[in-house]
Parts: structure tokens; C-alpha cells; sequence
């Protein structure tokens, strides 16, 4: 779960109602279905995600007649029904490798660190809203405010004295006579 939320940047719900369908392991891709936009997309399957998938259905998820791919890991082993359940568990895990998150919280720390990571190697807005759902590059210029750090590594110091201009128009206005 948690590789699917850092490696592709997923909102909670696109991940907990993931459906065993949605993975189609001969063209190597996964359907997202998008819970805001109720939009879909394919996402290629990358190595180790698959790898952590296969894992899971082989020895972590629970006999169940669900086709949900996560379930929860308690009789009745039910699919999980709103997001909140993957704060839970990322806050388990963060807490477990001793991970302490400021900022977003949740699927959404997540989130932001992998637009933050696709902004930093030059990935246009385009193709990172594509990823992440978005129906404009509008909802996408959102993470953009992740780079004001980076950007302040690079700016230049403003000097400690400032000359004012002197006051009065800054353009002569042109008078046009008629010939």
C-alpha cells in the first residue's frame, strides 16, 4: 500500500479500492480509478510494486471472496470503506521505522512528496496531472509551491540600503497634435 501511495502519488482512496481487476499483469499497467475526478488512468506497473503486490496476495492478504485488493487484516476480512483506514496504517508504519512526518499528513505527505520529487527532475505539469488525476494543469500548479525552497537556495541577497526614486510620473506623456 505504501509503495503504490510514494510511487505513484495516489489519494487514499485510489489505492483502498484498488480491485484485483484493475491490475492486468500481461500489459503490465494498473487501472486508477480517480476518487475526485472519477476519472481513470493506467500507471505502469514498476518492479517494485508489482513485486510488493504479489507479496501481499501471496502472503499477506487474508481468504476473502473480496475482489478489493486490500482488505482489512481482522474476521470479517471486509474491504476498507473510507480513507482514514490508510492513516492509520501509514501512521503505524511511519511510526514502526521511527518516522516522524510534519506537514500533510497520511496519503497526501505522500502525495506532495512525489509531485515534489517530479517537479525536481523536470517532469511537466502536464504529465505529472495526468498521474496524479487531474482534469487541468491548473490542479496541478497546487504542488508548485513545493519548489519555493529550492528556489530560495539560488536567490540573490537584497542589498541593506535602498535609493528611492524620486517621486512624479514614470512615463512623459506624449501630446499628438493633428497636422
Amino acid at each position: 500500500m505504501l509503495l503504490l501511495f510514494a510511487t505513484y502519488g495516489l489519494r487514499a482512496g485510489e489505492v483502498l479500492h484498488l480491485r484485483l481487476d484493475d491490475i492486468d499483469w500481461k500489459e503490465e499497467r494498473i487501472r486508477i480509478r480517480h476518487t475526485k475526478t472519477h476519472s481513470e488512468t493506467f500507471v505502469p506497473v514498476v518492479t517494485p510494486v508489482g513485486a510488493a503486490i504479489i507479496a501481499y496476495l501471496k502472503n499477506g492478504r487474508p481468504k476473502t471472496e473480496s475482489r478489493d485488493v486490500f482488505v482489512g487484516a481482522q474476521a470479517p476480512y471486509q474491504p476498507f470503506r473510507h480513507g482514514g483506514a490508510a492513516q492509520g496504517i501509514i501512521h503505524r508504519r511511519l511510526k514502526q521505522a521511527g518516522i516522524t512526518v510534519t506537514g500533510h499528513q497520511g496519503a497526501h505527505a505522500f502525495r506532495y512528496a512525489r509531485a515534489r520529487s517530479l517537479l525536481g527532475a523536470s517532469v511537466p505539469r502536464s504529465v505529472i496531472g495526468n498521474l496524479f488525476g487531474h482534469r487541468s494543469v491548473r490542479s496541478t500548479t497546487v504542488y508548485l509551491k513545493l519548489v519555493t525552497d529550492d528556489l530560495r537556495s539560488i536567490g540573490l541577497d537584497l542589498p541593506s540600503e535602498i535609493t528611492k526614486c524620486p517621486p512624479g510620473p514614470t512615463k512623459k506623456k506624449r501630446s499628438w497634435s493633428s497636422s
